[in-house]
């Protein structure tokens, strides 16, 4: 196991110590995909506590994992974390790098940060409670564009509905080479090389493992190419391929 997996689950173990040390709630900060993957593999939950990973809202890639004592009810409302409405002035648009790169310049560290969902009026900023007053103290511009602003009421909150774009192909199984070549539109040899070069992960998990097979609702990331859902599997064709339908993220 590497250092950086040992660390990690090494913070996890002490949130359980913490816990019942102090019999009340305790939480991390934001854990990405693979992160989370690590601590789902990985780590044996100790019996008499209740656990929960939660990002604002359902379905959010970075996550605070909470623990809490067998006695409370692990809630949503409980976790630490605030969620920061930013206005953008009409017709300007902003990127993710955009808004991540003005969170870093304060100083702030990408693990007190959490998903950063965009609309085309503005985005929705995910961060630790305790640094929510400042980032909206010190955030009026973005990029070169002014921004307000302001902390969201989370029971009002209805998070955007990401940008996806969805392709039908046909693909010879499901192995993982084969589904990638398909929906990146790249030969056989290519998905190949990418696999092999560690550029692929499938729910967050580095593979190596070419002929691994893909099911319905995997998430597939390729560096440098995006992600992509495996939404649904068709019926063959004559020649016994496969439709499938992708949906990927843009």
């Amino acid at each position: 196991m590497d250092t950086g997996r040992k660390l990690l689950l090494a913070k996890i173990k002490d949130l359980f110590l913490m816990c019942d040390k102090h019999c009340e709630a305790k939480f991390s900060t934001f854990l990405d995909g693979g992160e989370q993957a690590v601590i789902e593999d990985e780590l044996n939950i100790p019996y008499g506590y209740n656990t929960m990973r939660f990002g604002g809202y359902d379905g959010a890639e970075r996550n605070i994992f909470g623990v809490f004592p067998e006695w409370q009810e692990a809630r949503s409302e409980d976790f630490p974390l605030t969620a920061i409405r930013f206005d953008v002035p009409k017709f300007r648009a902003l990127t993710h790098r955009d808004y991540l790169g003005t969170l870093m310049s304060l100083g702030i560290d990408r693990n007190k940060t959490g998903d950063i969902l965009i609309d085309e009026n503005g985005a929705y900023v995910f961060v630790m409670s305790d640094i929510a007053d400042y980032v909206v103290r010190n955030v009026a511009k973005i990029a070169t564009i002014g921004v307000k602003g302001h902390i969201v009421d989370m029971s009002d909150f209805i998070p955007p509905s990401p940008k996806m774009e969805e392709k039908t192909c046909v693909c010879a199984s499901l192995r993982l080479d084969a589904v990638l070549a398909a929906a990146l539109n790249i030969s056989r040899s290519a998905s190949e090389k990418l696999i092999a070069a560690g550029s692929v992960k499938v729910n967050h998990r580095e593979t190596t493992d070419r002929s691994g097979m893909l099911d319905e609702g995997m998430l597939v990331s390729v560096r440098n190419y995006g992600r992509f859902i495996l939404k649904d599997m068709g019926n063959n064709t004559k020649k016994g391929r496969l439709h499938i339908t992708v949906s990927k993220f843009v």
